[in-house]
Formats: C-alpha cells, sequence, structure tokens
C-alpha cells in the first residue's frame, strides 16, 4: 500500500494548479473576456481553434485528477489517491469526502466527453455530431472553488499552510487581450 508523503502532496497540489491554470485562461480568454468583439473575433478562424483546444485541455486535465488510483498495476496520482493514501482522521475525511462529491458533480458531466471525444475518437459519437459534457453555468467555478479547499488540505497537512492557485494565467490573458485589443 503506498502513502502518502510531502512530496506526493506537493506534486498533486501542482497538477491541481496547472489544471486550476488551464481552465482559468480559457474560461478568460473566452467565457469572461469583456472585449470579444475588440479582441478575439479580430481573428475569428483561429481563436473559435484556440477555445477548442483550450477547452478540451482543460478537461482532460479534470479529468485525469479523477481517474482511479490504481490501474493496472500503475499508481495515478489523483483525488482517489490523495483520499484513500492520505491517513485522514475522521474529521478530515468527511471534509474531504464532502469536496470529493462536489468535484465529482461536475466529473460525471465531463466524463462522457472525456471517454468519448477527447480521449478517443468514438465513432458513434464523432458521427451523431451532437455535444457531450455540457455542465450547468458557473459548474466549473464551483468546481475549482472545491479544488482549492481540497489543495489546501492536503497542502496544510502534509507540507504546511495553504496553497493558493497561481492567478498569474488570469493576469497573462488580461494582456494578451490588451495587446490584441490595441493592434
Amino acid at each position: 500500500m503506498n502513502q502518502l508523503s510531502e512530496q506526493v502532496a506537493k506534486e498533486f497540489c501542482k497538477l491541481c494548479n496547472w489544471a486550476y491554470e488551464a481552465w482559468c485562461t480559457h474560461r478568460q480568454l473566452f467565457d469572461d473576456n469583456p472585449f470579444p468583439e475588440e479582441t478575439i473575433a479580430k481573428c475569428r478562424d483561429f481563436t473559435i481553434r484556440l477555445s477548442i483546444i483550450t477547452q478540451e485541455y482543460c478537461l482532460q486535465q479534470i479529468a485525469k485528477l479523477h481517474d482511479r488510483a490504481l490501474m493496472h498495476d500503475s499508481f495515478n496520482l489523483s483525488i482517489e489517491y490523495i483520499k484513500k493514501f492520505g491517513k485522514w482522521d475522521d474529521i478530515e475525511i468527511k471534509k474531504i469526502t464532502t469536496l470529493c462529491n462536489t468535484l465529482n458533480d461536475l466529473y460525471t458531466k465531463i466524463r462522457l466527453a472525456r471517454n468519448k471525444a477527447i480521449a478517443h475518437n468514438d465513432l458513434k459519437t464523432l458521427m451523431r455530431g451532437k455535444t457531450v459534457g455540457a455542465f450547468p453555468e458557473n459548474a466549473d467555478v464551483l468546481y475549482f472553488d472545491a479544488l482549492q479547499e481540497l489543495v489546501n488540505i492536503v497542502h496544510t497537512k502534509w507540507v504546511g499552510g495553504e496553497y493558493p492557485f497561481n492567478d498569474f494565467a488570469k493576469i497573462d490573458v488580461e494582456e494578451f487581450l490588451e495587446l490584441i485589443k490595441r493592434a
């Protein structure tokens, strides 16, 4: 049986942060862009393609966080791994279970997209041409709020102190949009 360590906890926090940065980049660039006509609409074909790429990549990063802890004699550093091997006390496991339920709410909505269109090219799914993996508005925001809480619990226990997600992606997108706006 594996056991969580400081090094593994740090790596898990980094993976969660990377998923956050991928999501944040896509969301800031496309969903929360205050000036789409003055920025991304200037190169519509390119940014449509970029939107698909960043969205699929973000969803793939989220999906990887939900891999089973053990698959085919190989361990995956995932939410399940953290929950199973963290040696949590009763209070911690109750909070982690609640957070995992919240995180799984979004994942169950995107799992089909991951399995049929992002990680694989499922013929039936492709031929239907319908969107798979849709989720309610702001479910992604709730997901990353819960993920931040989980990361803080992990980091506090195994490393010390909270681990705030990196917001530089937001700043980078804002700078990028300003450059396009001025072009």
